[in-house]
């Protein structure tokens, strides 16, 4: 009789322990039982919830993907942004000269460091002046960390040589980045030669972006 009693009181005990915990589940696919003391932009601070006498422990909120809160609140950490949980891409692009001197093929391989901020690195064969080419930089994407939008106008500043003649080229366009990783973009190209030559090119590309884990 006292261990009929006894279950309903336990399994009480459990449901409640279950749902007074935050969870936190980080890049590496671990989830973690918590409370959380305290959350900032580069760090979240918590027990055990299963040691309320332990210490209490630091993690990276770079190395979070979610956190779900015992109120039923569920945090993101920004990874709707799909230029924050895709941030690697491969892409081809093709281009042709305003002024109908050619144009240039290009491959490229790129990463959002943050959602703002895209490094790439190019490399194609150029009409512009003829040869190879190949070129490194960042473009400037309107965004936010929190935003869901899948297209974002953008600028940048990107140094590179064209078989030996180093240039710097400034784009102006619009990148759009499906949830699916499909990532395209459409821009105006100015190319500004160090030896005081120029060339303005539109350039569309395509590609793919992942996720890091």
């Amino acid at each position: 009789m006292k261990t009929i009693l006894i279950i309903p009181f336990f399994l009480l005990y459990f449901y409640q322990n279950v749902l007074c915990q935050d969870k936190i589940n980080t890049k590496d696919k671990n989830q973690l039982n918590v409370n959380i003391i305290e959350q900032t932009d580069k760090v979240v601070r918590y027990k055990m919830s299963d040691y309320e006498d332990g210490p209490v422990i630091s993690l990276n909120s770079n190395r979070i993907c979610r956190i779900e809160y015992k109120n039923g609140f569920i945090d993101q950490m920004g990874y709707q942004n799909p230029r924050k949980s895709r941030p690697l891409g491969i892409s081809a692009g093709a281009a042709l000269e305003l002024s109908g001197g050619g144009g240039m093929f290009s491959a490229t391989v790129d990463y959002f460091i943050i959602p703002q901020i895209d490094l790439e690195v190019n490399a194609g064969s150029s009409g512009v002046s003829g040869g190879f080419y190949f070129s490194a930089g960042g473009r400037f994407h309107i965004n936010s960390n929190y935003s869901v939008k899948k297209m974002t106008p953008f600028t940048g500043v990107l140094l590179g040589s064209n078989y030996g003649d180093e240039f710097v080229q400034i784009p102006f366009g619009i990148n759009y980045l499906a949830p699916s990783g499909f990532n395209t973009s459409i821009s105006i190209n100015r190319m500004i030669g160090f030896t005081s030559w120029y060339s303005t090119f539109a350039e569309l590309r395509a590609g793919w972006k992942f996720k890091p884990w």
